[in-house]
């Protein structure tokens, strides 16, 4: 071995305490600061060190779960929206059916109406009965009120009511002595004609030249026609019954 090798073996020796004294003190410094803050750790929230990696655990531990949950709550609201949107259409069907249905029952007559049209009252003759005239010639009779009523739908009337009897399809008009049937209730005079339609339209064709009213007024019934902006006719208030019809395409 060479001097110079042997000068750099001693050197090392002697450097070697030194190194292991700092390599000590480094360690005990680490196992002071770790005692001072497992210390503080202690006397600030009064909790055992040797707890300290079990709180850590269940500490990962519930953050994982929240983390879960947070994904569940993301679903959720996901599907609340889904839902609201389906609710949603749902009450826009059920809005647009609502509407039908009704539209149905307006044009069935189950529904009391408004709107710009006439009223026509119609009376039994004033002129007494001549010697030998017949006295049924001096009142009116359901082939009259018919007959009106049918000028009416002509002339475009949506909705017509006598003496507040809606008149709809299956309405019959008869005669019952000295008054009329109408949907099986007994009518007198005055008869009160309520129409909805056009006023001037309704008007114009009733008024015409050798219509029921001209033939009316001829045999000294009183006539009184109104125009208004606004009459009301109301609702149905009979049952419809079907005993020998049924609905093509179902049993």
């Amino acid at each position: 071995m060479g001097l110079g090798q042997a000068s750099l073996r001693n050197l090392t020796l002697r450097r070697l305490p030194a190194a292991l004294a700092l390599l000590l003190a480094l360690i005990g410094f680490l196992v002071v600061a770790q005692v001072r803050t497992e210390w503080r750790i202690k006397r600030a929230l009064r909790i055992p060190s040797t707890q300290l990696q079990e709180l850590a655990f269940t500490l990962r531990d519930q953050e994982r779960r929240r983390a879960g949950l947070e994904a569940q709550v993301a679903d959720l609201r996901e599907r609340l929206v889904d839902y609201e949107r389906a609710a949603s259409e749902g009450r826009t069907t059920v809005a647009r059916t609502g509407r039908a249905l009704q539209e149905m029952r307006a044009l069935v007559g189950l529904t009391p109406l408004e709107g710009p049209g006439i009223i026509l009252e119609l009376n039994d003759s004033t002129r007494p009965p001549r010697a030998g005239e017949d006295p049924n010639k001096t009142i009116l009779h359901y082939t009259d009120i018919s007959g009106i009523v049918a000028e009416l739908w002509v002339a475009g009337a949506e909705a017509i009511a006598i003496n507040g009897e809606r008149v709809v399809a299956s309405t019959g008009i008869n005669c019952v002595g000295t008054t009329i049937l109408c949907n099986t209730k007994r009518l007198a005079p005055p008869y009160i004609i309520t129409a909805i339609g056009d006023p001037a339209r309704l008007r114009q064709y009733l008024r015409r030249p050798g219509g029921g009213l001209e033939l009316l007024a001829a045999f000294d019934f009183p006539v009184r026609l109104t125009a208004r902006n606004l009459v009301r006719v109301p609702a149905y208030r009979g049952t419809y019954r079907f005993e020998h019809t049924n609905v093509i395409g179902q049993e």
